[in-house]
């Protein structure tokens, strides 16, 4: 009896951190949109949701399906690291946050990503995009993920917000502790060490608003200074942005070049005419999706797709599945560049309705010059044989731990 022929148990086959599913958890998404669309995980404690109008429901209903509860760490916070938390400012997001609240909260944000805004940004993009690899391109190979693509949409960001760069390491490392402590299960001692970087980012960043306040300059963070944010509310959302930002765009730029440099005539065309990039660019965002999932909280009881999901119940929204579904997307499976050619984008990467991601023009704005500035200097880049590919052992981002490439 194949797995195909096996009686198909959605709740218990779903295994986030299995690497089987790390590796790829589409044969499992597909098998569930056509078995059991909505099923509960007691691993998450959630409803998981696979098909891609359930997804799109759920988003266009934020009164129903609430944010404010959405981010919870995947597994129990130790006391000690409740009270490391306690030493840095008070939680909000803009990912946990509804109605009148997140609309306040995303004001400020949504002016300074405005893609009118952002064409300011595109030569530090550039200049950074070519610097890094400028590092790299005499070696004729590169462990891209490491020298390139979490460096590069870092580098923008501090940039944007007036953050020397002597200060990376220190983001970095908070940015990645930071994932790791809400999204993967953790022994103690590795979350207290986690909190304790996210504490240290927190407590840099006031001071560096302190500093615009005295001194303002040409950032971000100065022009956040005319907002009515509070510090603690300044802090945690700079916070989120660069976290959140930098980790799912470094993910995105990786994935990109794995599945655009795998055939070589793909690259080719990309090298020969850059004007297909955007377009690549979104059947990469659609195929295999950087921010795989996203949790909501049901405010009352509701009936969805015929299945009823008890008020106060986590609600897993899978926007990878999503992606994938053939009745949205035909041949779903199928990795097409020319996919949006003559179509509407209507993948749901960047979420949908009142929680569309702020960032998604300067995101896509990175990736594409990423791709540009790689295909234009590198035209015979190909992946190395004979490694090994593993991804990021999270429940929300999908992306490649390393990724060799070689040329010459």
């Amino acid at each position: 009896m194949n797995k195909q022929t096996c009686p198909f148990h959605a709740g218990k086959e779903y295994q986030p951190f299995s690497k089987e599913q790390l590796d790829d958890p589409y044969p499992f998404f597909q098998r569930a949109r056509n078995e059991e669309p909505i099923f509960y995980s007691e691993l998450l404690n959630a409803y998981v949701i696979t098909r891609y109008d359930d997804v799109l429901n759920i988003l266009k209903n934020p009164t129903q399906f609430s944010s404010a509860k959405s981010l919870q760490a995947v597994g129990d916070l130790t006391p000690e690291v409740v009270e490391v938390l306690r030493q840095g400012f008070p939680f909000v997001s803009l990912i946990n946050s509804d109605g009148e609240q997140h609309k306040r909260l995303r004001a400020p944000f949504v002016k300074v990503f405005a893609p009118e805004r952002l064409g300011t940004v595109e030569n530090s993009i550039y200049a950074i995009a070519n610097k890094l690899v400028d590092n790299f391109l005499n070696d004729g190979k590169v462990e891209i993920v490491s020298k390139f693509a979490h460096p590069l949409p870092l580098e923008v960001i501090l940039t944007m917000y007036g953050v020397p760069l002597e200060k990376m390491e220190l983001v970095k490392e908070s940015g990645n502790s930071t994932s790791a402590l809400f999204s993967t299960k953790l022994p103690p001692e590795r979350q207290i060490e986690c909190a304790k970087n996210y504490v240290a980012l927190q407590q840099y960043l006031a001071s560096l608003i302190e500093q615009r306040r005295s001194a303002p300059g040409d950032d971000l963070i100065s022009e956040l200074q005319s907002s009515d944010l509070t510090l603690p509310e300044q802090v945690l959302l700079l916070c989120e942005i660069v976290i959140a930002g930098h980790k799912t765009t470094a993910s995105l730029i990786g994935t990109a070049l794995k599945l655009l440099v795998e055939d070589s005539q793909t690259w080719q065309n990309l090298h020969e005419n850059p004007s297909l990039i955007p377009i690549a660019l979104e059947e990469v965002l659609r195929y295999d999706t950087p921010a795989q999932s996203m949790v909501r909280v049901t405010t009352q009881e509701v009936t969805l797709s015929g299945t009823t999901i008890p008020q106060d119940s986590r609600v897993l929204i899978l926007y990878g599945s999503a992606n994938r579904d053939s009745e949205e997307f035909i041949d779903g499976d199928r990795f097409n560049i020319e996919r949006f050619q003559d179509a509407p984008v209507n993948h749901l990467a960047f979420s949908h309705g009142k929680h569309h991601c702020t960032g998604f023009n300067l995101a896509r704005r990175q990736v594409r010059i990423a791709l540009e500035v790689l295909s234009t200097r590198i035209p015979n880049l190909r992946i190395t044989p004979n490694q090994e590919l593993n991804h990021i052992p999270t429940l929300l981002d999908r992306g490649y731990e390393r990724l060799n490439l070689e040329w010459g």
